[in-house]
C-alpha cells in the first residue's frame, strides 16, 4: 500500500486518542482541542465517544449534525436486537446496543450539547458557520465522518478554513475520490498531522485502502522531523482484523 507523499505528514506530532478504541477513535493533538472554541460534528449515529472525550479535555459547546439516529433509529435497534439475542441466545449484541443508547441520551441531556436531524449537503458548512458567526465561540473543530457526503463540503472547509483550528475526516471511496483528496491537501492550509487506514473499508484492485481517516491542525506541536508511523495510539477500526500500514512513495 504505496501513498504519494502529499499524505505524509511532515514529522512526528504530540497526538493523544480522542474516543474510544477502535472504530470511532481519532488521533489528534491536546493544544488543537484546548484551543477550541466550538466542535461541531458532522456524523454520530450511536457513537459519542469522541465528542465525550474531547469535553473532558475542554468544556466546549458540542453541535451534532446527523440525519439518522431519531427516536426511530433507536427503536428499530432495540427491537432488531432483542429478537437476534432471544434467537442466538446472546444478549452481548443487546447488552451493547443498551450500553450506546444511554451513553447517547446522557451525553444530549447536557444543555451545551446538541443534535440537530439533519442531512450534510453542498451548502451546510457555509450555513452553520454564517448563522452562527455572532455568538458561537471560535475557532471551530470539526469532526467529519458522513460516508462520502464529504465530497460535498470540501470546498466549503477551504473557504471558511481561517475559522477552524483542527479537522479530523474519513476519507471513502478513495479510489473513485483520490483526485478531490489530494486537491484538499494542497488547497487545506492547516497541517496534516496524523493519518490512518480504515480497516473496515474494502482494499482496491491495487491494494490501497479506500477509507482513510486523517487529522488536521492549525497550530500543532511537532516533537520531532522524523515520522514515527505507525503511531503508538493507532488501532485497527476492525480488532477482528489486522490493521493496515501505509506506506510512502
Amino acid at each position: 500500500m504505496t501513498f504519494d507523499n502529499l499524505f505524509k505528514p511532515k514529522g512526528d506530532y504530540n497526538l493523544v486518542r480522542c474516543g474510544r478504541d477502535n472504530d470511532g477513535g481519532y488521533l489528534v493533538s491536546k493544544k488543537t482541542i484546548e484551543e477550541t472554541g466550538t466542535l461541531i460534528s458532522f456524523g454520530v449515529l450511536d457513537d459519542c465517544s469522541f465528542e465525550t472525550q474531547f469535553k473532558k479535555i475542554k468544556s466546549v459547546q458540542v453541535h451534532c449534525y446527523d440525519k439518522t439516529v431519531n427516536k426511530t433509529y433507536w427503536k428499530k435497534r432495540i427491537y432488531n436486537d432483542i429478537g437476534a439475542s432471544l434467537y442466538n441466545l446472546n444478549y452481548s449484541f443487546l447488552k451493547n446496543t443498551f450500553s450506546r443508547y444511554f451513553e447517547f441520551k446522557k451525553f444530549f441531556k447536557d444543555k451545551t450539547n446538541y443534535l440537530t436531524i439533519d442531512t450534510i449537503r453542498t451548502g451546510s458548512v457555509k450555513k452553520i458557520l454564517n448563522n452562527s458567526q455572532s455568538n458561537l465561540p471560535k475557532p471551530f473543530f470539526f469532526k467529519i465522518d458522513i460516508e462520502g457526503s464529504e465530497y460535498r463540503i470540501l470546498d466549503e472547509l477551504i473557504e471558511f478554513q481561517n475559522l477552524i483550528c483542527g479537522l479530523v475526516i474519513e476519507f471513502h471511496d478513495l479510489d473513485l475520490n483520490l483526485n478531490k483528496v489530494e486537491k484538499f491537501i494542497k488547497n487545506f492550509n492547516l497541517n496534516l498531522t496524523h493519518i490512518h487506514p480504515n480497516n473496515y473499508g474494502e482494499l482496491d484492485l491495487n491494494g490501497n485502502p479506500t477509507v482513510l481517516e486523517m487529522t488536521f491542525e492549525k497550530k500543532p506541536i511537532k516533537i520531532s522531523e522524523n515520522l514515527n508511523f505507525p503511531n503508538k495510539y493507532d488501532q485497527p477500526n476492525d480488532p477482528q482484523s489486522k490493521d493496515i500500514v501505509l506506506k510512502f512513495k
